[in-house]
């Protein structure tokens, strides 16, 4: 199993070259549908192809110097956090700054 890379190591990186346009996909005819003589089955289960541990939550984004990625990441790793754990502990913060009730996680 490999390790992943120090993020001591993107300091100072070049950004990849930007990648080639794919080539155009040729459009055909669909395949006519075969015929079923059945009975009609019951009402699909919808399946949900998200995570179970992201149910119920929504996701926050922001963009941010590659400084400020390092320097948070390098910190949740000394802290033995997640990162999102930090950015919760961060907006928490800002919460109670302004007068607002914290949340939590």
């Amino acid at each position: 199993m490999s390790r992943k890379p120090s993020f001591a190591n993107l300091r100072g990186t070049a950004t990849p070259p930007p990648a080639a346009a794919p080539t155009p996909r040729v459009k055909t005819a669909p395949a006519p549908a075969p015929v079923a003589v059945s009975a009609p089955s019951p009402e699909p289960v919808p399946v949900s192809t998200r995570p179970v541990s992201r149910e119920g939550r929504k996701q926050i984004a922001g963009f941010f110097s590659p400084d400020m990625s390092l320097a948070m990441h390098m910190l949740a790793r000394r802290q033995g956090r997640s990162l999102q754990a930090l950015m919760a502990e961060a907006f928490n913060d800002a919460l109670r700054k302004y007068g607002e009730s914290p949340i939590g996680d």
